[in-house]
């Protein structure tokens, strides 16, 4: 007897924002979303059937699910499938299964490049990586690419799947930093204040229009109209520029987005050059209430082990990268940074450590104890 053929309109699954600055959300996906995100994936990245992947992020989440595990099967490719992740066990499995085309999350590149087997791993089986879930910082590209190996980034949310736009190798190189162009039947555009269409270099709104949007918010109608207009636009909340050749790069969330002195400050930049410090192993950068400027950056910093940074310093590297308003007026020191299972910085706890009153230390020494 034939399997039924499902409505494509009808729900497939619910599946629940990562909720970094506040609670998640239950986006609900119909079957022609995820038929649509595998079919145009395996299209646009050019999938093969002869294509292996290693599936180590959680299958609960729509990267799981989207980057890829259905396009794989789509393509008529191989998956393998991880229990967790541990990073020996993917650079094992990575060199003797072959493995093609790797997804991971800037956290789990960083991870991977810090393991010992990085050095020597034998990537000749690898025809590209590529990062999605949060912003890449640029010496993740160039680590990787040093190795030999195409490096890309994408870009997705659960709300519209997880794979919007696509690039070449040589675009991966020629536009290190971008998320490519727009997949076939995706429409991209960048806006400003009442829906306007902004011109190439300006950091607006990315809004994404087409089939493999979902259908809003489960048992939330308010979150649902304002998220997706009457022009079935879905408005993503994330900062981003396209240029004059038509590459788009993300520039940050606008809830992350500070503005001090009336001047907008985008965090993902500030973090960008943090992590090129020799002894920044991870950073993070929040906006806290301020009676003067409005509003002024703070930064939590985790040093890399036998290392020793002080804020004074850090402060003093960025002043020769970036212009001084942009330089955070505080740094703060963890252990690590509170993170979602799928590697996304739990902006929002950080944020409220400060202004709860503390719960972390501006030196250093904080970097060698444990959270409260």
């Amino acid at each position: 007897m034939p399997a039924p053929v499902p409505d494509p309109k009808a729900p497939f699954a619910l599946l629940y924002t990562s909720g970094t600055t506040g609670k998640p959300k239950g986006v609900i996906v119909p079957h022609r979303m995820v038929a649509w995100n595998a079919f145009n994936t395996a299209l646009s990245w050019q999938l093969r059937e002869d294509d292996v992947s290693p599936i180590f992020t959680p299958l609960y989440h729509a990267g799981g699910l989207g980057a890829f595990l259905l396009p794989i099967f789509a393509a008529g490719g191989t998956v393998v499938l991880h229990a967790g992740f541990d990073t020996s066990e993917v650079w094992r499995v990575l060199q003797q299964e072959r493995c093609t085309v790797v997804l991971g999350v800037p956290t789990i590149w960083k991870l991977l490049l810090d393991a010992p087997e990085f050095a020597a791993a034998d990537l000749s089986s690898v025809r590209w990586l590529i990062s999605g879930g949060a912003p890449l910082p640029l010496y993740l590209i160039e680590a990787y690419q040093a190795r030999g190996v195409v490096f890309k980034q994408g870009y997705g949310l659960t709300e519209v799947g997880v794979n919007c736009f696509a690039m070449t190798a040589a675009e991966a190189e020629a536009k290190k930093g971008s998320i490519g162009k727009p997949m076939m039947f995706t429409q991209a555009k960048v806006v400003g204040e009442g829906g306007r269409d902004l011109p190439p270099g300006e950091v607006g709104e990315l809004w994404l229009k087409g089939p493999h949007v979902s259908k809003g918010y489960w048992n939330n109608p308010a979150a649902t109209s304002a998220a997706l207009d009457s022009g079935g636009f879905f408005h993503t909340g994330d900062l981003a520029r396209v240029d004059e050749d038509g590459f788009f790069t993300i520039a940050g969330r606008i809830k992350d987005m500070l503005i001090s002195g009336g001047v907008n400050i985008y965090p993902a930049e500030i973090e960008a050059e943090l992590m090129l410090h020799p002894s920044v192993a991870d950073a993070a950068v929040v906006g806290v209430p301020d009676n003067t400027w409005g509003e002024v950056g703070v930064a939590f910093v985790v040093v890399r082990p036998s290392a020793a940074v002080s804020g004074d310093e850090l402060s003093a590297f960025l002043g020769t990268r970036l212009a001084r308003y942009k330089v955070p007026r505080e740094f703060r020191f963890l252990p690590s940074l509170p993170r979602t299972p799928y590697g996304k910085v739990v902006k929002g706890e950080l944020r409220g450590r400060i202004l709860d009153g503390g719960g972390v230390s501006s030196t250093p020494d904080a970097a060698k104890g444990d959270l409260p």
